[in-house]
């Protein structure tokens, strides 16, 4: 009588700690890689060089006791408070939109930025950054809404969401930043202060979720990307080097199976993302020789890189990345 009950006891124990560390850490860890000629096709374009850049990915889901003790034995497995992954107050589904939109999003800023590189007119059209969210701990709560519309930052005008991510993170953590908004066909202006990125080090946010409302990228040129569920705005680079290479001639890997990550601005900056050392990783497993990195991601990513025995290449713009490219 007395076994079963601590059978039946250290059942309810178990129970109890899965659901406590899947409702509150998500482990983080290497996701798959892609080479971005099987999924991106450019009109005009041609894909088949012997080289490959490859798009590297995170992988993330709620923590349980198996993946716990294999995060323990893996230094690539990082477990995570739930929050710096998910923010406070966005359902799971709801992220998932935002990032499958960001990830839309950066793929068209790529598409220009690439077509302008190799000598097309574009033209980008957007009418602000819609807000979908506002963080629980954001300085800008009870200010800024959902579904507010970004229009101006700093009396800048912004059509874009780009553009006012551009604009704030120029501040420095703890400054005012001036916001000019619609709300409801009514033009506001907001004061609201910066605050430091959980996922970012040293970047200031105003802790808010946008997207740019009506993007309206016009290309010259057809280009299908299909990425199937994976979202975020972090392979821009990659997107641009892939169009690039159908449209250029040559091979610009020279050979090379080559990853990265990092996300593309229009001015062609290439900016910091979550998740370096699990992509680094995954280039690695999956065969790359050399891994490009937005600069400010670049110390976290040397010990891993250098402790898996791949090239790591620290870039601040495009032009970085071509030129090392030009001298392979």
């Amino acid at each position: 009588m007395r076994k079963r009950f601590w059978i039946v006891l250290i059942a309810i124990l178990l129970v109890a700690a899965n659901f406590y560390m899947a409702n509150n850490y998500t482990i983080v860890a290497p996701g798959v890689t892609v080479d971005l000629k099987e999924i991106v096709e450019v009109e005009e374009g041609v894909r088949d060089e012997e080289g490959a850049f490859l798009l590297t990915t995170v992988s993330t889901r709620p923590l349980n006791l198996p993946l716990a003790i294999y995060a323990a034995f893996n230094p690539f497995v990082d477990i995570e408070p739930s929050e710096q992954v998910i923010p406070e107050g966005m359902d799971m589904k709801k992220y998932m939109e935002y990032m499958k939109q960001w990830m839309q999003e950066s793929q068209k800023i790529a598409e220009v930025v690439a077509l302008r590189r190799a000598g097309y007119e574009t033209e980008i059209r957007g009418n602000g950054a819609k807000v979908v969210e506002v963080m629980e701990d954001s300085p800008a709560k009870g200010l800024v809404q959902p579904e507010d519309i970004i229009v101006g930052v700093d009396g800048v005008k912004v059509n874009l969401a780009e553009e006012v991510i551009n604009l704030v993170t120029k501040h420095k953590i703890g400054d005012k930043v001036n916001l000019k908004i619609i709300r409801n066909g009514e033009e506001l202006t907001l004061t609201v202060p910066t605050m430091e990125s959980k996922t970012e080090k040293g970047k200031p946010i105003i802790g808010v979720f946008i997207t740019t409302l009506d993007w309206k990228p016009i290309l010259p040129l057809d280009i299908n990307i299909n990425t199937g569920d994976i979202g975020g705005p972090s392979a821009g680079l990659m997107f641009t080097l892939e169009i690039l290479n159908q449209l250029t001639p040559g091979d610009l890997t020279r050979g090379h199976k080559i990853a990265g990550t990092g996300t593309i601005s229009l001015d062609e900056s290439v900016g910091e993302i979550g998740g370096v050392v699990q992509k680094v990783a995954a280039a690695k497993r999956d065969g790359a020789e050399i891994f490009f990195v937005p600069e400010n991601n670049a110390e976290e990513a040397r010990e891993a890189a250098e402790n898996l025995g791949i090239k790591l290449v620290p870039v601040r713009t495009l032009q970085d990345v071509l030129d090392y490219l030009e001298n392979l």
